[in-house]
Order: structure tokens, then C-alpha cells, then sequence
């Protein structure tokens, strides 16, 4: 009984050396790779801050162009107003001036088409002429 447990622990010490060894080795290709990542990062965070800083850049100008923007908006609806405004008082000024003008002148037509009335038919009795009508 004496050589089985001393077989028996021998086959364990085998076993956790054994695995003992596997550890090791996956211990060091972990190291490998987590090497390998930490290179990686480094690359990464290189060529990361420069971008970042292009960026901020390209944020800065974007709103300022924005602001810009606003600004342009702004004035150009103040000038649509103004257009508006503009183009309202010269509607209204052109239909007081029509207003203004078109009556008296109808007026004037009036009158002078009933004096040619008139004076046509005093002309036609005078001269004594029939009336077709």
C-alpha cells in the first residue's frame, strides 16, 4: 500500500508540475500579447492626438462658419422685410396715384364725350339733318 501511495503522489507532482509548466507558458504568451496590445496603444494614441487635434480644429472653424451663418441669416431676413416693406408702399403709392389720376381724367372724358354729344346734336339740327335712329 505503501508503493501505490507513493506512485500516487508521485503522478501528482507529475501532474502539477505538468501543469505548473502549462501555466508558465500561457503566463508568457499572455505577456506576449498583452505586449503586443500595449504597442498597439501606443501606435493608436500617436496617430489619435493629432486627429483629435484636427478636430478641435475643424469643430472651431465649423462653428464659427455657423455663427457666420446665423449672422448672414439674420440680416438677409431684415432685407426680405425691407424688400417686403418696400415693395407694399410702392403698391400702395401706385394705387393712390391711380386713384388720384384715374378720376378726374374719367371725369374729364366724360364731360368732354357729352360736350361732342352735345354739340353733335346741336350740330344735326342745325343743319337740319334726320335722325336715323
Amino acid at each position: 500500500m505503501e508503493h501505490v501511495l507513493l506512485i500516487a503522489q508521485i503522478v501528482v507532482l507529475l501532474l502539477l508540475s505538468a501543469l505548473s509548466i502549462y501555466f508558465i507558458l500561457v503566463l508568457v504568451r499572455l505577456r506576449e500579447v498583452l505586449g503586443t496590445v500595449d504597442a498597439n496603444l501606443k501606435q493608436v494614441s500617436t496617430k489619435v492626438l493629432p486627429m483629435l487635434d484636427n478636430l478641435e480644429f475643424i469643430t472651431s472653424k465649423l462653428r464659427a462658419i455657423v455663427e457666420n451663418f446665423d449672422e448672414q441669416m439674420g440680416t438677409l431676413r431684415t432685407s426680405i422685410e425691407t424688400i417686403r416693406s418696400v415693395a407694399d408702399n410702392v403698391a400702395s403709392f401706385e394705387r393712390r396715384v391711380q386713384d388720384a389720376v384715374e378720376t378726374p381724367i374719367m371725369d374729364v372724358m366724360n364731360t368732354i364725350g357729352g360736350i361732342i354729344r352735345g354739340f353733335s346734336s346741336f350740330i344735326t339740327r342745325i343743319t337740319g339733318g334726320s335722325s336715323s335712329d
